[in-house]
């Protein structure tokens, strides 16, 4: 067997393995905790996000939905992020719901009497206890012990549960505010 075929089997393999984790990661989140998100999503005045690594770009990518939804959204730490307050949520999303970083932010809204959500592998970390709604996406994070086995690195597959349970939040808020493809759309970025 040359070594493209055999390659191309491992990727395959791989594909399929992915799938196969990732089905079984989401068939374990509590839709009613996405609805509560969504819920908190539709109450705030603003929506902040935050992340940091991998699960970061993950809700970058949900911030550039829920603004297509019409939603005031800000991603902590960039330039143009104004200051958080009362009426305002933070969603903040870690793995392991410990990262430093993300725990200072979370502390920070509190103090600044906004709300904080959190979407996270850990449901007993401290970033779910300082969190009003919480999300629990069970799986792989480098950080914690009993870990879900996976064949990808690290946390992919985590963090691509992240990721669609994002977008079905995503769907979720589209149809409460009766928001379409089309109307996303004419909110998508134009200086390209």
């Amino acid at each position: 067997m040359s070594p493209w075929r055999c390659t191309t089997r491992l990727i395959r393999e791989w594909i399929a393995s992915d799938l196969e984790e990732l089905s079984a990661q989401l068939a374990l989140v509590d839709p009613n905790q996405v609805e509560a998100l969504g819920q908190a999503a539709l109450d705030a005045a603003r929506i902040f996000v935050a992340g940091l690594g991998r699960s970061g770009l993950v809700m970058r990518m949900a911030a550039l939905r829920l603004m297509q939804l019409g939603l005031s959204v800000h991603v902590a730490g960039d330039a143009t992020t104004p200051a958080i307050g009362p009426g305002d949520l933070l969603i903040v999303g870690s793995g392991s719901g410990e990262t430093g970083g993300m725990l200072h932010i979370a502390r920070r809204a509190l103090t600044a009497d906004a709300r904080v959500a959190a979407i996270t592998a850990q449901p007993a970390s401290t970033l779910a206890q300082l969190a009003r709604v919480c999300v629990i996406v069970p799986g792989t994070t480098p950080k914690a012990d009993g870990q879900l086995a996976s064949r990808l690195p690290m946390a992919t597959v985590l963090e691509q549960s992240f990721l669609v349970v994002l977008d079905c939040l995503v769907a979720w808020l589209a149809e409460q505010l009766g928001q379409t493809d089309e109307t996303m759309m004419a909110r998508h970025a134009n200086l390209e």
